[in-house]
């Protein structure tokens, strides 16, 4: 892939290389929980945003927005590799539990595509450890009991008009400012740090963010 290309990419487009890599075979299901619960576990070491994705409420939990058509462009660029006819078939939505077949898997590329801030590869690497091998109905019950989707079910018996197709991380699902405290801070100014000098070496990146005491707290958890 061309440097130019590797600019162009989205911080979603750099989360999916990381958890691609991370586990070198995965399938939709569990990507789409993985990458959902890596952008709620953000919000709450960092209190703000990263990939700034939505994700949708299907019957089984969040799926990233469009995601069909953000994996084709990566298989396009050759940063993962996918069946597309497979990704591209029509199903029903009720379906979204039983599709895992289709895995999304790494290629000699995905690697240059990863995360570059050493705290944000730190959390998605914990995510994947701890969520990444459970299975289909675990990692669906554990979403379930995620402050995000508990407010949308509580919206939807109220009355909300699309309980299978709106937004989860959307409007007041999850309040920023309910996470805003000197330990998200503390780690928001580490991130924009690394992000403004992206070429420091990624070695000492990580040992420059492992000095921090608040490294050590930043743990995937309700």
């Amino acid at each position: 892939m061309k440097s130019g290309e590797q600019t162009a990419l989205t911080k979603l487009d750099r989360v999916t290389a990381t958890v691609v890599h991370l586990l070198g075979s995965v399938g939709l299901f569990h990507y789409n929980k993985l990458t959902y619960l890596f952008e709620y576990f953000h919000i709450k070491n960092f209190g703000l945003r990263y990939t700034k994705d939505y994700f949708i409420k299907l019957p089984h939990g969040p799926v990233i927005t469009n995601y069909k058509k953000q994996i084709i462009n990566l298989h396009k660029k050759q940063l993962v590799a996918i069946n597309e006819e497979e990704l591209t078939q029509k199903r029903k939505l009720e379906d979204d539990y039983y599709y895992s077949s289709v895995q999304i898997e790494s290629t000699g590329n995905t690697g240059d595509a990863v995360v570059q801030e050493s705290l944000v590869y730190s959390l998605i690497n914990q995510t994947v450890l701890k969520f990444g091998n459970l299975s289909i109905n675990e990692l669906e019950a554990f979403v379930y009991e995620t402050e995000p989707v508990k407010k949308y079910l509580r919206k939807a018996r109220e009355g909300f008009k699309k309980p299978s197709g709106g937004y989860v991380l959307k409007g007041d699902c999850l309040r920023m400012r309910d996470h805003d405290n000197a330990v998200t801070r503390g780690r928001k100014i580490a991130q924009e740090h690394l992000q403004k000098y992206p070429n420091i070496d990624f070695a000492q990146q990580r040992i420059h963010a492992e000095e921090l005491s608040t490294l050590a707290l930043m743990r995937p958890h309700q």
